[in-house]
């Protein structure tokens, strides 16, 4: 008789998941590019106007987590345990700081270019905190194996 170790199962299940967890080449790219426009609009005026700049991301957002899982399977949020957690909540506060820079100083002092520049940094950014994230994400699911 076979011997059958479902832990063996569970464990081998969990590698084949780290290793379809390869974001596609122009997620966190869009992603970026996706920030720096809200940021953008942001800058542009009203409450009216970002709220509908909001609306429009968020749509965007949903889209690509939808294009995320035709590419890979499967999607995982950003607020899993582990290592993973940080590299989400560092994409975070660097999107939460921009946004409320956008948001006031161009209203405190009618300069609108530095936010243009925080905008342009967000994508970069995003690229480099997202690939932390998904290689922290993929370990910790090794290791749970």
């Amino acid at each position: 008789m076979e011997n059958i170790d479902p832990l063996q199962d569970v464990s081998a299940a969990r590698a084949a998941a780290a290793d379809r967890l390869v974001s596609p080449w122009w997620y966190h790219l869009t992603l970026g590019l996706l920030l720096a426009a809200y940021v953008v609009g942001l800058t542009l005026g009203g409450p009216l106007l970002d709220l509908l700049v909001l609306v429009v991301f968020l749509g965007a957002v949903l889209l690509l987590i939808q294009a995320y899982r035709r590419a890979t399977g499967m999607w995982v949020t950003g607020l899993v345990d582990g290592p993973a957690r940080r590299w989400s909540y560092a994409m975070g506060g660097s999107v939460f700081v921009v946004a409320l820079a956008a948001t006031i100083v161009p209203r405190l002092t009618d300069t609108v270019w530095p936010m243009y520049v925080l905008a342009a940094l967000l994508v970069p950014v995003t690229v480099v905190l997202g690939r932390r994230f998904d290689e922290a994400l993929r370990q910790s699911i090794r290791e749970q194996a």
